[in-house]
């Protein structure tokens, strides 16, 4: 019991990821309170229990999926950053995998009673990220596309909840898709010693580092291609010149990226892209 409480809880707590959690939430909030339209109308319901229930359920769901990850990738992390594995070190792996089944069942359950699309798509979302997580993660350009369109899940199951196909929903979703997409490969950059090391089969393992660069370059270009296009249609004139400063940014990246040949610099690239990922959901504030 004592080892429980001072070390498996705090340990728990830690690989919960309550930072990530926290964002999760906000956004979530965010998409019901200015991507969906009619605030006056669903103003009872974004307030309402109901709501509340479904981030709690979303929570639940991605909270599970960051233990499960953190399982499956104890040996990576052992190489990459050791000081910084807490399953198997501060959280036992009995209790992880314990802590997963429960989180995820849970989350699941609150899904079908709130409706049964949400129960499906937390269905969807639990064992993705449990397959992602065993499987998935060790291949390339297929793994960083299931953890990237399970991120933008948690813009698009506010959509199927309030029964509301919002474009502006489905364009920061998409945003948040390409942009997570970018920090995924980075990450395996960084993490390309490990990942080597366990048999994975990334993109910098299977193309080398000068690939994996070719193919962020592409992912860019395709959201750059898409930004243009969305800028041509907003009437928003705020979003318009947050995505149009978006523009020189990601050119500064590209440069950046370019010239980076040290983990401490894809370390930087990482943060940046959840600068990024941060500045556009401070970005629905202006609409």
């Amino acid at each position: 019991m004592i080892r429980l409480l001072t070390t498996d809880l705090p340990g728990f707590i830690k690989a919960s990821r309550i930072p990530s959690l926290l964002i999760i939430s906000i956004t979530q909030i965010f998409t019901a309170v200015f991507l969906v339209s009619d605030f006056s109308e669903k103003k009872s319901i974004i307030f309402s229990f109901e709501f509340f229930l479904l981030i709690v359920s979303t929570l639940m769901i991605a909270a599970g999926g960051f233990i499960i990850n953190d399982y499956y990738d104890q040996k990576i992390d052992m190489i990459n950053r050791p000081k910084k594995v807490v399953v198997g070190t501060k959280f036992r792996r009995r209790l992880a995998m314990l802590s997963h089944s429960a989180l995820s069942f849970t989350g699941i359950a609150i899904g079908f009673w709130l409706d049964i699309r949400i129960g499906v798509l937390h269905i969807f979302s639990a064992f993705g990220l449990w397959y992602y997580s065993n499987h998935l993660r060790r291949l390339p350009i297929i793994g960083n596309m299931t953890i990237s369109f399970l991120t933008s899940l948690t813009l698009l199951i506010v959509a199927v909840f309030f029964r509301k196909h919002e474009l502006l929903i489905y364009v920061y979703a998409l945003f948040a898709f390409l942009t997570v997409l970018v920090r995924e490969v980075i990450k395996d950059i960084e993490d390309v010693k490990g990942e080597a090391a366990a048999g994975c089969q990334t993109i910098p393992v299977v193309w080398g580092i000068r690939g994996a660069k070719l193919f962020i370059y592409l992912v860019i270009a395709a959201g750059g291609s898409f930004l243009l296009s969305f800028l041509l249609t907003t009437e928003s004139i705020l979003v318009r010149y947050y995505f149009l400063l978006l523009v020189p940014v990601f050119g500064w990246f590209i440069y950046k990226l370019a010239i980076s040949d040290r983990q401490q610099h894809y370390i930087h690239l990482r943060m940046i892209t959840n600068l990024i990922i941060l500045s556009g959901l401070i970005s629905m504030v202006l609409i």
